[in-house]
């Protein structure tokens, strides 16, 4: 995550006026939606939550599911508290999630992938928080030389298959997102416990 938390901290009250958030958010987020499925949840749980766009989205498939936002970026939970007042928010790094083990039902990240400061910690913590049988839904940008230059760290599907697969969570799905360069990722854990 380099200097990112202290850019997302400041871009915080305005994140939402992004064009970036129709343009491709959106279009991310719906995919995403449609991976929960129409069975209720209990614990849903956004890693990298940013202002809790798509946690506000899942409220309305999911009204009766507790919804937990986590990012790094204090003034992103501080805009997240403010949208979406009935969520849980908390300020912590992918790598250190302040919940239980075998916790949630679904964890899902959106477009932050890229900039975990340590991607196998990350992906790790999120197999940690699942429930036996829990689903990880990830959604992010394809490996390009543009990335690269910006110091992104995207993963091939091959690369974060071998991290999930380290992590105890088996692939279920792949899917590209149409006319964004996102690819949608979509795994769920084994039971181990």
């Amino acid at each position: 995550m380099r200097d990112d938390v202290a850019r997302f901290h400041r871009w915080g009250p305005t994140y939402e006026k992004s064009l970036l958030q129709r343009l491709m958010f959106d279009r991310v987020h719906r995919v995403a939606l449609d991976e929960l499925g129409a069975a209720p949840l209990a614990v849903v749980v956004d890693i990298g939550c940013g202002t809790g766009r798509l946690l506000r989205a899942i409220r309305q498939r999911q009204p009766n599911a507790r919804l937990i936002g986590v990012d790094p970026a204090a003034g992103m939970i501080d805009e997240a508290r403010r949208l979406a007042p009935q969520g849980e928010f908390h300020v912590a790094p992918a790598e250190q999630l302040p919940l239980p083990d075998a916790f949630a039902d679904v964890a899902i990240t959106s477009v932050s992938f890229h900039h975990w400061r340590d991607q196998p910690a990350g992906v790790r913590e999120a197999a940690r928080i699942l429930k036996p049988g829990g689903r990880f839904i990830l959604a992010d940008i394809l490996p390009s030389p543009f990335n690269r230059l910006l110091g992104e760290r995207a993963r091939t599907a091959r690369e974060r298959d071998e991290l999930f697969a380290a992590a105890g969570l088996a692939p279920l799905a792949h899917r590209r997102v149409p006319w964004t360069g996102i690819w949608m990722h979509v795994v769920v854990s084994s039971a181990r416990r």
